[in-house]
């Protein structure tokens, strides 16, 4: 039977905007650009006949068809999901969906993957990155990796890391510039963050009795695996956390000028969804999980 149907991508791309109602949200969803996702719903609705969103003073809207239509696809979009990990079961191979943060995946836990693949051969890992973890939760994972306070744990939940920063750089940057003595120091160059922890610099200072930071010049990027990337590059001193930095620790591409750590009181739980609970090979993946994390203890024990 041929089917009249839209392209995938632009379902695709529709039901991120649609569960964002924000084009730069559903990007970061998709691993593409908000460009890319306009063009994909422009193609949608040209398809179709009819605008699925109001457009107003760069707002997002879905309108009432558009609702409808997210609605039916997402009901459409969760059986094929099914009956592909159904298939998947009975071919004897296992599927776990992790949702995690996109520079989380990038600096740690991908390169981590192989040594899974190597242990478990009959599981596939599908990674679904998203800054906005709390609204995919249950709907799309079997994992997540979030960072939540110790009090705001749910049952079942496990701690894998301290939420821990400090600042670092790169040993040629430290070598070309001004010595950091002192944390006060730090204020004589730029200072690398990410405009999803803008005030972690501010906070760090503080911890150290520091609140008089306007000579402080800021380099603000969107992730943080680009802070780190801008790091070692020599852009300047980014606040490292944990685990992102553990690699380049380890590598030595990143050093820490001060040894000085803080907590910001939160951590990174690796959290059970509803839809994992009752998975047979879910807790291999956590057992995993857990040892891979105990590596990090070591890397930032020598930091005070």
């Amino acid at each position: 039977m041929k089917r009249r149907l839209p392209p995938f991508a632009a379902i695709k791309a529709f039901e991120a905007a649609a569960s964002h109602c924000n084009f730069q949200l559903a990007a970061k969803e998709l691993g593409i650009s908000a460009s890319a996702v306009s063009h994909q719903i422009k193609a949608l609705e040209d398809f179709i006949g009819m605008a699925l969103f109001i457009r107003r003073n760069n707002r997002l809207i879905l309108r009432e068809e558009g609702k409808a239509y997210y609605d039916q696809l997402c009901v459409a979009l969760d059986g094929i999901e099914s009956a592909t990990e159904g298939i998947m079961r009975s071919s004897g191979r296992s599927q776990i969906t992790v949702n995690l943060f996109p520079s989380l995946a990038d600096v740690w836990l991908i390169p981590r993957l192989g040594d899974f693949y190597q242990k478990h051969r009959d599981i596939d890992i599908k990674l679904s990155t998203s800054d906005l973890i709390g609204d995919t939760l249950n709907r799309e994972a079997d994992f997540a990796l979030v960072y939540l306070s110790e009090d705001d744990l749910p049952e079942g939940a496990v701690v894998l890391f301290a939420d821990e920063i400090l600042p670092a750089a790169a040993p040629d940057y430290l070598a070309e510039h001004k010595a950091v003595k002192s944390p006060r120091s730090l204020l004589e160059h730029p200072l690398i963050t990410s405009l999803s922890e803008e005030d972690e610099w501010n906070y760090w200072f503080a911890k150290h009795g520091i609140h008089d930071t306007q000579q402080a010049h800021y380099l603000d990027l969107d992730m943080c695996s680009s802070c780190l990337k801008a790091a070692k590059e020599r852009m300047g001193i980014t606040m490292g956390r944990r685990p992102y930095l553990d690699d380049d620790l380890v590598s030595g591409k990143l050093v820490a000028p001060l040894h000085r750590k803080i907590s910001t009181g939160f951590c990174l739980a690796l959290v059970t969804t509803p839809r994992g609970r009752d998975l047979p090979y879910g807790p291999r993946f956590c057992n995993w999980l857990i040892e891979a994390s105990l590596e990090s203890e070591t890397i930032w024990s020598e930091f005070t």
